[in-house]
């Protein structure tokens, strides 16, 4: 039950997210990559379906989009690596 709903969660930050950085408007040049690899990373989460999906726990299609979320939140994590050069320090 834990792991669906750190997928509901992550399906519902990703959409957040996603509206938030769509919402800052254009990046800098030389930001434009990596907002837009962000943003592709950031899609599969933010269009799954588990809230809805996952109102019954046991069914496939829950456990198919936990799966998804599995999966593209690896790339996330790989794409969010890419930001630590643009850091701010305490």
């Amino acid at each position: 039950m834990g792991c669906i709903k750190n997928a509901q969660d992550a399906a519902n930050r990703a959409r957040s997210a996603t509206s938030a950085i769509v919402a800052l408007g254009s990046p800098p040049p030389e930001l434009t990559v990596l907002v837009a690899d962000t943003l592709h990373a950031l899609a599969p989460l933010s269009k799954s379906n588990a809230p809805a999906l996952c109102q019954d726990a046991t069914s496939d299609p829950c456990a198919k989009a936990v799966d998804q979320i599995d999966e593209a939140a690896s790339t996330l994590v790989e794409v969010l690596d890419r930001w630590a050069p643009y850091e701010r320090t305490k």
